[in-house]
């Protein structure tokens, strides 16, 4: 991978996915976990779970990434991450060109940042605050019985605060500015490298565990990927298919059995399939970092409430 290459990688936050405890050290992405059929999980359910809006644009006047990590942090967690076996992943050997342009980096990963905090759509956000409302019940800000009665994104509309907007979009761009989440994507520059019979394993155990996974979707134009969350799953014996969530779609067209969308896995080629996205994407990835990022986000919402 080029210099060039790996700048452009930092843009890399447009999805997430779960890789082994081998990849967060940059390894094989591989896994010899399986699925824990003990867990008590709270099933997601999009028609109830999902929200009741669909997908929504860019307000005019996105934050600056700097509210988000300071230039000086970002640096640190930069330098900690550069490292021989980091090198290693994206295929260089550390001759010290990279490490000596760590200046550069920072300043086009905050560039990437500010210029995703202003692209259109929301779905990583809306997805990762969705399983949340559905696992964590008391966390849904407005007095609703449901996160699909949340029919708006700016609620209550008698009040100048807008809690639902602020968590969708406060998720969203966590993930710009997670150094750790854009190294967790770089295999979508490398789908070869993906092990997707690990990844059936991971997926169907956080389903089992959690209710729900997000996975990031895109094709070889990685920065124009999609999020979506996968909530259930049918095992043959061949392969696995998996129900997502889609934010695009508001939870109202899930209460129709015409309604669904499915990503899967050719267990016996190791192959990705792309159901519903086969038009569009030729990729997924699923990786554990984006939990990660989202308890964060969490607990940063729980501190403000404070």
């Amino acid at each position: 991978m080029t210099r060039r290459r790996l700048l452009g990688a930092l843009s890399l936050s447009t999805g997430a996915g779960a890789l082994s405890i081998a990849a967060r050290e940059y390894g094989p992405f591989a896994s010899d976990s399986e699925p824990d059929s003990d867990a008590d999980a709270v099933a997601f359910d999009p028609a109830v779970d999902g929200f009741g809006f669909d997908n929504y644009a860019t307000p005019p006047e996105s934050p600056s990434p700097s509210e988000f990590i300071s230039r000086s942090d970002l640096r640190d967690r930069l330098t900690s991450v550069v490292s021989p076996p980091f090198f290693d992943l994206v295929g260089r050997s550390p001759d010290g060109a990279l490490r000596s342009g760590i200046g550069a980096i920072v300043d086009r990963f905050l560039s990437n940042a500010d210029w995703l905090f202003g692209t259109k759509g929301y779905c990583y956000g809306m997805a990762a605050v969705a399983q949340w409302y559905a696992e964590v019940p008391t966390a849904v800000p407005v007095d609703r019985d449901s996160t699909s009665e949340i029919t708006q994104i700016d609620v209550p509309v008698d009040r100048s605060a807008t809690p639902v907007r602020d968590d969708i979009e406060r998720f969203h761009r966590s993930q710009f500015t997670d150094v750790d989440s854009w190294v967790q994507r770089l295999p979508l520059l490398r789908p070869e490298r993906i092990d997707y019979r690990s990844q059936a394993r991971e997926l169907r155990a956080a389903i089992n565990k959690y209710g729900s996974a997000g996975v990031t979707i895109t094709g070889a134009n990685v920065v124009e990927g999609h999020y979506v969350l996968l909530y259930e799953y049918d095992e043959g014996d061949t392969d696995v298919t998996f129900a997502a969530y889609d934010p695009n779609i508001a939870a109202d067209e899930y209460a129709t059995a015409a309604t669904s969308r499915t990503v899967g896995i050719d267990t016996a080629a190791g192959e990705p399939v792309l159901g519903s996205y086969a038009e569009t994407f030729d990729r997924f990835l699923f990786t554990r970092e984006d939990r990660v990022t989202n308890e964060q986000a969490r607990a940063d919402r729980s501190e403000r409430s404070r």
